[in-house]
C-alpha cells in the first residue's frame, strides 16, 4: 500500500494492505486486514509471505467454502 509513514493509514482503509520498508531499513512490514493490524511480517521473504496472506484472505473471504 504505501510507505512506513503513509502505509498503515492507507492500509487502514483496504481490504487487505502491506506497509513496506524503505531502502536500507529492516525488512519489518506490518500488514492489514479489514482495517486492523494483523501481522508484522519479517525477513527477506515478506513478499512470498504477503502472497500467502493475500491467497488465504481471498479463500476465506471470497469463496464459498
Amino acid at each position: 500500500m504505501g510507505c512506513v509513514v503513509n502505509g498503515p493509514g492507507e492500509s487502514r482503509h483496504a481490504d487487505i494492505g502491506i506497509s513496506l520498508p524503505g531502502s536500507g531499513e529492516h525488512p519489518v512490514a506490518p500488514v492489514y486486514e479489514d482495517g486492523e493490524k494483523t501481522v508484522t511480517l519479517r525477513g527477506d521473504d515478506i513478499a512470498a509471505q504477503f502472497l500467502a496472506r493475500v491467497e488465504n484472505y481471498i479463500q476465506n473471504r471470497f469463496t464459498d467454502n
